[in-house]
């Protein structure tokens, strides 16, 4: 029930904070929405083929990764588990990416279909998602990543 409750405070915060920036909205301040795309693309690759390196330099170190599951990780213990193999992720296949801008930061939404081996189980998982995307040292870093199962039509 905590985890549950915890949930739905961080999601009622997100769409809090979308709400009322949504005066500040701007549709792509120079052309930053392929570079968000980019960025998605290579934290998919990244996590498809156990590259922590690259993973850490495309995460911020405030992460918060809450996988469709409810469990939730901070950065550090989200490359732990990919590069234990904890999580082994097969393929991620994303469609329907919808980025909005609110200054430096970016929040993108999108369904995902991931292929996976989670703690010894096979799994195939279509999901929504949200994610968070900060500008920090001059580039962009993900900072949050929320996503719940899809319900089946």
């Amino acid at each position: 029930m905590n985890r549950m409750l915890l949930q739905a405070i961080s999601t009622a915060l997100v769409v809090a904070f979308v709400t009322t920036s949504a005066r500040t909205i701007q549709e792509d301040p120079g052309g930053n929405e392929g570079d968000i795309r980019g960025i998605e693309q290579q934290r998919f690759e990244a996590m498809t083929k156990r590259d922590v390196h690259a993973l850490d330099h495309l995460l911020s170190a405030d992460l918060v990764y809450t996988h469709g599951t409810g469990w939730r990780q901070n950065k550090t213990e989200f490359l732990a588990s990919i590069r234990s193999g904890e999580i082994l992720y097969h393929s991620i296949t994303s469609e329907g990416f919808k980025v909005n801008f609110y200054g430096s930061t970016a929040v993108v939404t999108g369904k995902v279909l991931i292929k996976a081996n989670n703690k010894g189980q096979e799994m195939t998982v279509p999901l929504l998602y949200l994610e968070v995307f900060a500008k920090q040292d001059g580039r962009w870093q993900l900072v949050a990543w929320e996503s719940t199962r899809q319900p089946s039509s």
